[in-house]
């Protein structure tokens, strides 16, 4: 989870920049899992080499979609966590190198290719230029990562950071609350549930139990946290259960997900949601993904 406050103190012996991702990324996610129960099981073919490539690519693509997001960091730390992330790839990226060309002079040691002299003036390339161009590629790339990694993540790292990042989900409600009642033309209302001071933040994804209550001459809307996603409801959707409770069989789920998001994240969200479903009403998702859900 790439959501780091402020710098730290270099505590071990390693590359400061280094500590900078490790400190960022403490738990594995569930892609890092798959790749390393891979490795821990063994990898001894060319299936193995060309699947860990292939997942590579992949990756390093998604990251460039995930980086693409506007809301893809939230602090100058966070960028710094990136950055040195990044670094600490073409670090392998670079040692990928040098190893691919270790493995195919194993293949030329057995006999199964040909290593001539290089090529010479005016001739095409050849098996022994390009295990040169590798082992060149590799030592450039080490020599661009000892040169600019340090300087560059330190000073993201560094670099101020005065967003108000909610400690909890009792706080991120209330900070959303404060931002639509400046925000949203019509009324707004912050629901507590709970006593001031007594809440404590659960672990299994669910909300605090508050929630926010928006309305437009039109309609009303419900903002809240359940089972690790944002959602909102309408009023319109409600089914009343002759009990004084009301069941709501669909909720719009906001693409992010995380319990402490940026405050005026979710609100766009919540604002664009309400604005597309003022316009087609047919639509109350926004396009967004909409899911059963039990809520009273």
């Amino acid at each position: 989870m790439l959501i780091n406050e402020g710098p730290e103190n270099d505590v071990t012996g390693t590359p400061r920049w280094h500590e900078v991702y490790r400190r960022g990324v403490r738990e594995p996610n569930d892609l890092v899992g798959e790749v390393r129960t891979a490795v821990e099981h063994g990898m001894h073919g060319p299936v193995d080499s060309l699947e860990m490539v292939s997942a590579a690519v992949e990756t390093t693509g998604a990251v460039v979609t995930a980086l693409s997001s506007p809301w893809s960091l939230y602090t100058p730390q966070d960028a710094a966590t990136a950055a040195a992330g990044l670094f600490v790839q073409l670090e392998h990226q670079a040692n990928a190198l040098q190893e691919l060309g270790h493995a195919v002079g194993r293949i030329a040691g057995r006999g199964e290719t040909v290593l001539s002299a290089p090529a010479g003036p005016g001739q095409e390339a050849n098996l022994a230029d390009a295990l040169a161009a590798l082992r060149s590629v590799s030592e450039q790339v080490r020599a661009l990562v000892a040169q600019h990694a340090p300087g560059t993540v330190r000073a993201l790292d560094a670099a101020p950071a005065s967003v108000p990042l909610p400690a909890d989900v009792h706080a991120t409600v209330v900070a959303v609350a404060g931002l639509l009642a400046g925000q949203h033309t019509g009324t707004v209302t912050l629901n507590r549930r709970h006593e001031e001071g007594v809440f404590e933040d659960p672990e299994d994804g669910f909300g605090c139990g508050c929630d926010i209550t928006l309305r437009t001459p039109e309609e009303g809307y419900t903002f809240y946290r359940d089972d690790c996603a944002w959602s909102i409801v309408k009023d319109s959707d409600g089914r009343d259960l002759g009990n004084g409770s009301t069941v709501y069989d669909t909720a719009g789920i906001l693409s992010v997900r995380l319990k402490t998001a940026h405050p005026q994240q979710l609100a766009d969200g919540i604002l664009r949601i309400i604005a597309n479903d003022q316009q087609e009403p047919a639509d109350f998702t926004g396009r967004l993904h909409s899911v059963p859900t039990g809520r009273p």
